[in-house]
């Protein structure tokens, strides 16, 4: 058994998947295993993941049909070995000391989950953008989190089948469950911005199907009561950074006939007392006060509404 297993995902990739590996070869630590799960690429990634593995035994590599990404890190959680799992992509790179300081800090605090910083960039490294995590809340990718496989395998936790957001359950589920969260202020990865990325070709729809998953399965779990509050939080801030950074009014119009669409079920302008409970981690690791983020909610839901009295 390794410490950490960093399941990677690719899908042709050619032209960048082996600046990826090499960052994660260069890590600081030692004891890790690369598990590389390949989506049925259609160009030479798979070739070249061959090679690597082929020269270092740490790298394990699984290839697949074409599937979907959602479905590559679930085979690569089940080849998993690690006492620690992190999902990454094929197109990032990463900080040599990126496990080493993850795998400290997590091992320290006796966490659950290590959340780090990250940057963006386009091109060349050397076009850094801005910082990622500005949030006070910890965001539903899974990329820049180290989680305790044990937390996973207790509650049985799947990525989603879908072509985009389908990590989102997986992650706010992670972040509920855990009993423990902390983050380091380092910038450990370093995301590659592409046009035909999963982030480039996101489809607005599924991040509400993501959010009706996501509250099954915390009533499957019988947790839903406990984590109600959280949840419409999370819903409301998901679906209005969907409606602000839609780029057409087209767009933003889709954005609404989902909202009222999936009102019912999602509850997401059903406006509370915000509750800050101690086992709630997302406040616990929260940047902001209770009451700007109590502000913050609420600005979030009359603008929500006001966008939807107009339509």
């Amino acid at each position: 058994m390794v410490k950490v297993s960093v399941v990677l995902t690719t899908y042709n990739l050619e032209n960048v998947v082996s600046e990826t590996i090499n960052s994660l070869i260069g890590q600081s630590f030692s004891d890790y295993e690369i598990i590389i799960v390949d989506d049925g690429s259609s160009d030479s990634t798979s070739r070249i993941i061959q090679k690597y593995a082929e020269k270092f035994d740490f790298i394990k590599p699984f290839l697949l049909t074409h599937q979907g990404c959602g479905k590559s890190r679930n085979a690569g959680l089940l080849k998993a070995s690690g006492k620690y799992v992190i999902f990454v992509d094929g197109d990032d790179i990463f900080d040599s000391d990126f496990l080493y300081n993850m795998y400290k800090k997590i091992e320290e605090e006796k966490a659950d989950v290590c959340i780090c910083n990250s940057r963006e960039f386009e091109g060349s490294i050397k076009n850094i953008k801005k910082t990622h995590f500005h949030s006070e809340y910890p965001i539903g990718w899974a990329w820049d989190k180290m989680i305790r496989k044990s937390l996973i395998d207790e509650y049985g936790l799947k990525f989603s089948d879908l072509s985009s957001s389908n990590d989102l359950t997986f992650v706010y589920c992670v972040l509920f469950l855990s009993k423990k969260t902390v983050k380091i202020p380092d910038c450990l990865v370093y995301r590659r911005l592409r046009e035909n990325s999963v982030s480039y070709l996101r489809d607005e729809k599924n991040a509400f199907i993501a959010l009706c998953e996501l509250k099954e399965k915390l009533c499957d779990l019988e947790r839903y009561d406990e984590f109600e509050n959280d949840f419409q939080n999370i819903a409301l801030r998901i679906i209005f950074w969907l409606f602000n950074s839609a780029k057409t009014k087209d767009k933003r119009k889709k954005i609404l006939e989902y909202i009222k669409y999936y009102e019912n079920y999602l509850e997401i302008l059903k406006i509370k007392n915000i509750k800050f409970k101690n086992c709630f981690n997302f406040y616990k690791i929260a940047w902001k006060s209770k009451s700007e983020l109590d502000f913050s909610i609420n600005y979030i839901a009359s603008k929500l509404l006001k966008y939807i009295n107009k339509s």
